[in-house]
């Protein structure tokens, strides 16, 4: 009889203090990190340098770009657009804008080893082009082409790769 009268008691003051809760608890959501994007070891042209490309002496079509995108939300699927030879400012140049897609997840890792090639028929020789890869969560629309949905989840590359073949042995616009 004295438990069941403890007990009584006990639900009394639980209920007399309030500590019953009726309202959802939010968790937060997993925090979005931005992408990275790093060159891979073995990139035949590397971000940390200008590029030589002799279409004289290639048989390959495209110039590979051969990146890391890192991003620590390993699920996400990342959205990216490549720009070549844009103007400034380059929010606006539709026209640079040459390729886009979707970068998925690799498996929960990191790293997502990937690349991109640009045809070497739209490489004028003779010229340093400028080629942009911006990787962002999602963009925002078509408006600023370089804007992400979430400010600062964004990241971007740029290679300048100079382009020569026996009629245009010498760079006559530089890189810019």
């Amino acid at each position: 009889m004295l438990s069941f009268a403890s007990s009584a008691a006990l639900a009394a003051s639980v209920a007399a203090t309030g500590c019953v809760t009726t309202t959802p608890v939010e968790f937060s959501s997993e925090e979005n990190y931005p992408p990275s994007v790093i060159s891979q070891s073995n990139a035949e042209y590397p971000l940390r340098e200008i590029g030589q490309l002799n279409l004289d002496e290639t048989l390959e079509t495209e110039a590979p770009l051969d990146v890391i995108v890192r991003d620590p939300n390993v699920d996400e699927t990342l959205e990216y657009r490549v720009f070549l030879d844009s103007t400034n400012p380059p929010d606006t140049d539709f026209t640079a804008r040459i390729d886009d897609g979707f970068i998925d997840p690799q498996g929960g890792s990191v790293d997502r080893p990937t690349t991109f090639t640009i045809p070497n028929t739209l490489l004028a020789p003779g010229e340093c082009h400028k080629i942009e890869l911006v990787v962002v969560g999602k963009f925002a629309g078509f408006i600023d082409l370089r804007a992400p949905v979430d400010e600062g989840d964004i990241d971007n590359a740029t290679w300048w790769i100079e382009v020569t073949d026996t009629d245009n042995p010498v760079i006559t616009v530089g890189c810019r």
